[in-house]
């Protein structure tokens, strides 16, 4: 019987020993040395438990006004403003490193970091606009030769084109639908839309005539052998209008040839005083322009290749007995510009003088 107790108490000191009958879960897991238990760590600080709203206005910084149909995003979720530029995220949870990210494709992308700490934030952003060039070339729909001096257009810019029609605007902003007016004397007005979404664009413009020289240039020689043939020295004023005051005649043999007897002057300044010779020397003088042929290069400079047919009387004097006439024809170019709304001559050359 002793036995018995004592093999029980022995049975009953191991159990307790060994810590099968301690009273904790057996199950529980056990913690090697050297092993940390695993714990949630909040490193942003959020507070999964509470949620509030993003809201603002997007404009563009130059302007103030409100930006429509940009793009925002937030936490994987996007929206688009409205027409007044107003965007709003509801449900958003707390944290102290939320990043907003604003897109459109007229403006430079923006992200905006902030912190929600509260049941509202209001963020408002403003976008700087994509900025590009527009440049080209304004010619004449008919002959397809630049157009010089158009007025070009362009939002609240404004350019003239240069000698080879060429324009160029910088700092244009990015748009879906620009404007590009175009307006030149003689030439019918054009309006160019287009789109703007690269570095830049290329927009060249035909602009097509409202006056036409090749019916225009023989008017004026018509007019301007009238005058030479009416030998009255009341119109020199008259037709020393028909010639710009820039004009100059060739250098050449030939028409240094015609610059000697008189048939045209030489430069502006000796317009006066070559017609006023012309009239006082002769009795009756047949000033005749044939076998015109225009070349226009815009409504506003052309020149004519023709021949000129000069029959010159001179009456009998002291010292001549009796009355001389003389024919001349003379191959020559003639170049115009007009001057405001008239044409004048620019530049006279002679390719040949015969006398008959």
């Amino acid at each position: 019987m002793k036995l018995q107790i004592s093999l029980c108490f022995f049975l009953l000191l191991i159990w307790t020993i060994t810590g099968l009958g301690c009273g904790e879960d057996s199950s529980s897991t056990s913690v090697e040395p050297g092993e940390e238990s695993e714990q949630i760590v909040d490193l942003e600080g959020e507070d999964n438990s509470q949620s509030g709203m993003v809201s603002g206005i997007i404009t563009n910084i130059k302007t103030g006004e409100p930006i429509p149909g940009v793009t925002i995003s937030l936490l994987g979720k996007t929206v688009e403003t409205d027409a007044e530029g107003r965007y709003a995220f509801t449900e958003i949870r707390y944290s102290d490193s939320h990043n907003l990210i604003v897109m459109d494709l007229d403006y430079q992308p923006k992200m905006k970091k902030f912190k929600l700490r509260t049941e509202q934030v209001q963020l408002n952003v403003p976008l700087s606009p994509k900025l590009g060039a527009v440049s080209g070339v304004i010619t004449d729909g008919t002959t397809g030769n630049p157009i010089p001096g158009a007025t070009i257009t362009l939002l609240d810019q404004m350019q003239t084109t240069e000698i080879d029609g060429r324009y160029n605007f910088t700092g244009v902003p990015y748009s879906q639908t620009i404007s590009l007016m175009i307006t030149a004397a003689d030439y019918q007005s054009k309006t160019e839309n287009f789109e703007l979404r690269t570095g830049r664009v290329g927009v060249s413009i035909q602009l097509m005539p409202t006056t036409n020289p090749e019916t225009e240039i023989p008017q004026f020689l018509e007019r301007f052998s009238a005058l030479i043939e009416s030998l009255d020295i009341g119109k020199l004023k008259t037709i020393q209008e028909l010639f710009s005051e820039t004009y100059v005649a060739g250098d050449d043999p030939i028409t240094l040839l015609g610059l000697a007897t008189g048939v045209i002057p030489a430069m502006f300044d000796d317009v006066n005083p070559t017609i006023t010779k012309v009239f006082g020397k002769y009795d009756a003088l047949q000033f005749e322009f044939n076998k015109i042929q225009v070349e226009v290069t815009n409504t506003r400079k052309a020149s004519a290749r023709l021949t000129l047919h000069i029959i010159s009387e001179e009456g009998a004097g002291p010292d001549k007995p009796r009355a001389e006439k003389r024919e001349i024809i003379v191959d020559c170019q003639i170049d115009f510009r007009k001057e405001d709304t008239l044409w004048k001559i620019v530049f006279w050359q002679l390719f040949n003088v015969e006398f008959l």
